[in-house]
């Protein structure tokens, strides 16, 4: 049985292409690595992906909030 996998290169570069993981995959590894969100980092990543922010925003976001000092 032949398996489909598809492997994408860039046409510019030669290099593989990588897509960024989702949340849920992402979920995934952090349950595998035994890594759990409290509460408050729970709350704030439901408030930042309520307020609508994704990519880069959402993570300068996420470091104001814990950065100390």
């Amino acid at each position: 049985m032949k398996k489909d996998t598809k492997t994408a290169r860039s046409a510019v570069t030669g290099k593989f292409v990588t897509q960024p993981i989702g949340g849920k995959k992402a979920a995934k590894f952090a349950q595998v690595e035994g890594l759990k969100m409290n509460a408050a980092s729970k709350a704030l990543s439901e408030k930042l992906t309520a307020s609508g922010l994704k990519g880069d925003a959402y993570r300068s976001e996420i470091v104001k909030a814990f950065k100390k000092g």
